[in-house]
């Protein structure tokens, strides 16, 4: 099925930078210091990284981002037994499970990623708020809207909250009378760039919404959008602010009528229909 994008991919090579990084300097320490010494750097770089897709599963419970945290872990351990294993090659030790290990991981991790399981879904949310505006005008404001009601119960509201969490639609900040959910959109800063869109948020640094474009749902159903200047021109065309503003709630009120229904799947079958590229 055909339609019209309504929002811009960012710039491809931004996945790219850090692995040309990462290769450059191993390059760099191989020509100085030597390979050895390359591997063992290599490999602590991939322990740190290891971390986060670990942080990120605690944060949302995305049970995909244990194959990348165990993925990068075995490709530390691998970079840290290969000197040992060239210099000595009868005692090679684990490095042969080792290797299995990072190949299965890499694989499952690589499907994961191509099949959208780890990719944060708020461009595709807006993307399906875009499509139900077509009245143009440059009349932005910053400012929350309300945008309807929906009734739910506090146990509805669990549930809903935790199936935007683990897809990686939205993060949620939970407050004494409603959740505002924060979109994970595409930006150009260096949190976005590691494949994450608010590493701070997930690292439990950043704690407020304030600057973020966000769908807030009180607990009697009553939702409220904001959507940042910046956000906003992540769409091709001036969209009409208050239109886009109410269909962003109405999506939201879709979904959470889906939740309630046990029909969880239909929202993100619909999202992988608008086949927005894995990178995007």
């Amino acid at each position: 099925m055909y339609y019209e994008r309504k929002t811009r991919d960012r710039n491809a090579f931004q996945f790219l930078w850090l692995p040309l990084l990462a290769i450059g300097t191993f390059i760099g320490i191989t020509a100085t210091l030597g390979v050895f010494v390359a591997l063992y750097v290599l490999g602590a770089i991939f322990f740190v990284v290891s971390f986060l897709p670990l942080i990120t599963f605690w944060r949302t419970r995305n049970a995909g981002f244990l194959a990348a945290g165990l993925y990068l872990f075995l490709s530390a351990m691998l970079c840290v037994s290969a000197p040992s294993a060239i210099r000595n090659k009868p005692e090679i030790g684990l490095v042969p499970l080792i290797l299995v290990g990072v190949y299965v991981s890499g694989i499952v991790t690589a499907y994961l990623f191509f099949n959208r399981k780890l990719k944060w879904r708020g461009q595709e949310t807006f993307e399906m708020a875009g499509m139900q505006v077509e009245e143009t005008g440059d009349n932005f404001t910053a400012r929350p809207r309300p945008a309807g009601q929906v009734p739910v119960s506090k146990t509805e509201m669990i549930r809903f909250v935790d199936f935007i969490t683990s897809n990686l639609i939205a993060f949620p900040f939970t407050e004494e009378n409603r959740v505002v959910f924060v979109l994970t959109l595409p930006g150009n800063d260096l949190r976005y760039i590691l494949g994450y869109n608010d590493l701070a948020r997930l690292l439990g640094f950043k704690k407020d919404y304030l600057q973020d474009t966000w769908v807030a749902i009180d607990f009697e159903g009553h939702i409220s959008v904001n959507i940042t200047q910046e956000d906003y021109l992540l769409f091709k065309q001036d969209l009409a602010f208050d239109q886009l503003c109410q269909a962003l709630g109405n999506v939201f009120a879709e979904f959470l009528e889906l939740s309630k229904s046990g029909q969880e799947q239909l929202i993100i079958d619909r999202m992988n229909a608008l086949r927005l590229s894995p990178f995007a």
